[in-house]
C-alpha cells in the first residue's frame, strides 16, 4: 500500500505535538507540515522536524506560494489546527473540493456563548465546505462538535510526550505543591497565592510551593514564605521538576484542556485541579488521586489541607492511581489512532456510510 500523504496545517509547535507527529511518521505515512510561529510565554527550544518530508514556517507574505504548493501536493488527508487560521481554511476548502479528507482540531469547551451559538448557525456555510470531521481532546469538546453538526468526532487530540516520563519514580518528591503554567489571571495564580498564605498560617509543618512559569503576575509569587520560583521549564526538564514535588495544582479559571494535568498524572502526582480544566475529566478522580475544585481561595485551601494531611500510604495510593490514569493515553496510542481512523479513513470515520449500511 502506498504511504498516505498527510498535510499538517499547524499552530505553533510544542514538544508534545512534535512527539506525536514523530511517532505517526513511523507509520505508513508521509508527513508535510506548515506551522505558525511560537509564543513568548512558552519559549520552547527549537524542534528537529527531519522526520517530515517537508516542513515550512508560515509567512503571510508567502501565502500565494504556499497555497500553490499545497495544491500541487494533493494530500490524501489534511489535519489542521482549528478553523481560526484564515489561510488554513482556504487551503482546506480547496483541497476538500479535490477529494482530500480534512480533519480540524479544536479544544474549546461548549459554554453556550453567543459566539458559539452563531457558529452553530453558520456551520453549514462556513465549516462544512472546508472540514469533514473534528479531532477533539475530550467529551466537553465533542459535545460542541456535535452541536456544530459533526456527530462522530474523533477523541484524544492531546497527548503528553509520554516517553519523557517512562523513568520517573513516583511518590519520591519532597512535601511540596507544584504549579506549572503561565503566571496570568486566567490561570488562577492570584487565588492560589492567597490560598497558600492562609494554608501556611493554618497548619503545622506546611508544605512548600514550587512555581514554574513566567507572566505578568510573577510579582504575586515573589518574596513569599515557602515559595520557590522557577521560570519557564523546558519539556526535557519537566518530568524531573514534577517528580520533585508531592502534589500538582492547576487552579485555572478557564482551561479548555490543560495538557499539564496529563503530565502530572504520568509523573504520579496527586492532583488538585479546578473543574474548568477539560483534562480533569480524564485524569482526576475526586478523592482518589486528587480533588476537583472550584477555582477560589476557600476551595484551594481545603484541598491543600486534605492532601498535606494524608498519610504516606494514602499519598502512595493516590500516586499509583494518577500514574495508571495517565498511562491510558500515550504518544504511541495517539499515533496508532490517527493512523487507523484518520489517515486510513476507517469505516468509523465515515458515519454516513455506516448509517446507510445499517438502515
Amino acid at each position: 500500500m502506498e504511504p498516505r500523504k498527510l498535510l499538517l496545517l499547524w499552530a505553533p509547535l510544542a514538544d508534545y505535538s512534535v512527539a506525536c507527529m514523530k511517532a505517526l511518521a513511523k507509520k505508513n505515512v508521509e508527513l508535510y507540515i506548515v506551522f505558525q510561529g511560537g509564543e513568548s510565554d512558552a519559549p520552547y527550544d527549537q524542534f528537529d522536524l527531519s522526520f517530515c518530508k517537508k516542513a515550512i514556517a508560515y509567512s503571510k507574505d508567502k501565502e500565494s506560494e504556499l497555497f500553490d504548493y499545497c495544491m500541487k501536493l494533493a494530500p490524501d488527508v489534511i489535519m489542521m489546527s482549528s478553523w481560526n487560521y484564515r489561510f488554513y481554511m482556504s487551503v482546506s476548502r480547496e483541497c476538500k473540493k479535490r477529494g482530500t479528507y480534512v480533519v480540524s482540531t479544536f479544544d474549546g469547551q461548549w459554554t453556550g456563548t453567543l459566539k458559539q451559538r452563531l457558529g452553530i448557525l453558520s456551520s453549514s456555510v462556513f465549516l462544512k465546505p472546508a472540514i469533514d470531521n473534528f479531532f477533539v481532546p475530550g467529551d466537553r469538546q465533542a459535545n460542541f462538535a456535535r452541536k456544530l453538526g459533526y456527530n462522530n468526532p474523533f477523541l484524544g487530540y492531546y497527548s503528553a510526550n509520554t516517553e519523557r516520563f517512562k523513568d520517573v519514580t513516583i511518590n519520591q518528591g519532597e512535601r511540596k505543591f507544584i504549579f506549572v503554567g503561565r503566571l496570568v489571571p486566567v490561570k488562577g495564580i492570584q487565588y492560589l497565592m492567597s490560598a497558600y498564605k492562609k494554608y501556611r498560617a493554618s497548619v503545622d509543618n506546611p508544605w512548600g510551593l514550587i512555581i514554574c512559569g513566567k507572566g505578568a503576575l510573577k510579582h504575586l509569587c515573589e518574596n513569599q514564605e515557602g515559595v520557590e520560583i522557577h521560570g519557564f521549564t523546558q519539556p526535557s526538564q519537566l518530568p524531573e521538576r514534577l517528580a520533585s514535588a508531592k502534589c500538582f495544582i492547576l487552579p485555572s479559571l478557564f482551561e479548555p484542556w490543560g495538557l499539564v494535568v496529563h503530565e502530572a498524572a504520568l509523573a504520579g502526582l496527586p492532583i488538585i485541579s479546578s473543574y474548568a480544566s477539560g483534562a480533569s475529566t480524564f485524569y482526576v478522580r475526586d478523592g482518589q488521586n486528587g480533588y476537583v475544585v472550584n477555582p477560589d481561595e476557600e476551595s484551594l485551601l481545603r484541598a491543600m489541607k486534605l492532601v498535606s494531611a494524608a498519610s504516606d500510604e494514602k499519598l502512595e495510593q493516590m500516586s499509583q492511581i494518577s500514574k495508571a490514569l495517565g498511562s491510558l493515553w500515550t504518544t504511541e496510542k495517539w499515533a496508532d489512532y490517527v493512523f487507523q481512523y484518520i489517515c486510513n479513513r476507517n469505516i468509523y470515520s465515515q458515519p454516513e456510510k455506516l448509517e446507510l449500511a445499517s438502515a
